[in-house]
């Protein structure tokens, strides 16, 4: 069956084409998707959903960059970030999958997403008459009539980084996730912490993390079997009403267990 295939040249057209176009998705490159829609807009050949521009604190990345041009800039990226993206697929589809691709994907969280739960990624969106900023940690998808315009990524410099994959190395499934740990320390405490779970739901916990702040360190295994209890719990309390195998519960307990051993 024939697909229609409309192009914008700039997100002006673009955002004109989803107003006069009920239904219509936005397709970019995206490391998974298994068949395109009837009909679709392509972002393909829009510069400024390309554009990668470093701060000192932060770096915006259009939702159109190529997993490969971040990887090209990886030593002013994240570690746990630059780690994330060479877990992805292979060198060709790096090439023409895209961060904007990887973070809306439908019905599954990719890759990518744990990492920048974890570095507190702001996603902006921009629709002809106002522009909106949502913690990437709040993402249900991108508002109707909107266009993801913009990743804003914080530069975070934390002293301790972990970031594992669940599941297949290289494919995405229902049994994939990822999972992804910073820390930061001072003197012989524990200054600060951002964990977070991505894959057929997302975790992170606030509370949990403000729990962990100011905790003497190194720490004992009587501290790490006490947050294990700690993070379980708060685990469970989101995981009892999602699809999720004892399996992917348990790997992700081990590897927050793993996170705080490294702190011992």
């Amino acid at each position: 069956m024939s697909k229609t295939v409309l192009y914008a040249k700039n997100t002006y057209e673009l955002i004109k084409i989803l107003n006069n176009n009920a239904g219509i998705q936005v397709v970019g490159g995206c490391s998974q998707i298994e068949e395109l829609p009837e009909k679709f807009v392509s972002t393909h050949g829009i510069k400024e959903l390309s554009q990668i521009e470093r701060h000192e604190r932060y770096i915006n990345v259009g939702p159109g960059a190529t997993l490969a041009e971040l990887l090209a800039l990886r030593s002013h990226l994240p570690p746990i970030l630059s780690e994330a993206l060479y877990t992805i697929a292979n060198p060709s589809i790096r090439n023409i999958a895209t961060i904007g691709g990887n973070i809306c994907a439908k019905d599954h969280h990719h890759t990518l997403f744990a990492p920048l739960m974890a570095l507190d990624t702001k996603l902006e969106f921009r629709n002809q008459n106002e522009t909106r900023t949502e913690n990437i940690k709040n993402f249900k998808g991108v508002p109707e009539g909107f266009i993801l315009s913009n990743i804003k990524i914080p530069l975070l410099d934390a002293g301790l980084s972990i970031f594992r994959r669940i599941g297949h190395e290289k494919k995405i499934s229902k049994r994939s996730a990822s999972f992804a740990f910073l820390a930061d320390t001072e003197k012989n405490s524990l200054l600060k912490i951002h964990l977070a779970f991505a894959g057929p739901f997302t975790f992170t916990s606030k509370d949990f993390e403000n729990a962990m702040i100011g905790r003497r360190l190194p720490l004992s295994q009587k501290d790490v079997n006490e947050i294990e209890d700690l993070i379980t719990k708060e685990f469970e309390k989101v995981a009892q009403d999602q699809m999720i195998s004892d399996v992917m519960k348990q790997q992700f307990i081990n590897l927050a267990r793993y996170s705080f051993e490294q702190l011992t």
